[in-house]
């Protein structure tokens, strides 16, 4: 079992969770969280971390199943992952509720790769309410990468 992530004084709607799931570079790690902490111009960037060396390896389901236990609000948490730790240091973004899917999008998934620079303003969006999961989903697989960069 996962330790719980505490939420208490968190608001799920302008803070995004990351949760760290790989701990093989320290250096990247710190990457990864200055590139989290990078303005986006749009909203004010804030994010919670969750650095739990009870999260190494845990999968996407078992985190989703820690924050809805935690916050059964959010509609999305970003895990940094082993591919997090290199290249672009993109992280994967888990929806929280999968059938939330359009009819016919389920070819989607329910998780798909940004930019840590983007995690706040697609944490923001779906808290509020303003795209769905779905429309990130879609614009990532069309990249070349498959990685959400804009």
């Amino acid at each position: 079992m996962r330790p719980t992530i505490d939420r208490a004084g968190h608001d799920f709607e302008t803070e995004a969770l990351v949760v760290r799931t790989d701990y093989s570079d320290d250096a990247a790690w710190r990457a990864v969280v200055a590139l989290l902490d990078q303005p986006d111009g749009e909203f004010d960037v804030r994010n919670h971390l969750v650095d739990d060396r009870g999260y190494a390896g845990a999968s996407p389901d078992d985190v989703v199943l820690s924050v809805m236990a935690a916050d059964p609000r959010l509609e999305v948490v970003f895990l940094a992952d082993a591919v997090s730790m290199t290249g672009d240091h993109s992280l994967l973004a888990v929806s929280t509720r999968p059938e939330d899917l359009e009819e016919g999008d389920e070819e989607l998934g329910c998780v798909f790769r940004l930019l840590p620079t983007l995690v706040n303003r697609v944490h923001v969006n779906l808290a509020i309410g303003h795209l769905d999961f779905w429309e990130f989903a879609y614009a990532a697989v069309r990249t070349p990468d498959q990685v959400l960069r804009e």
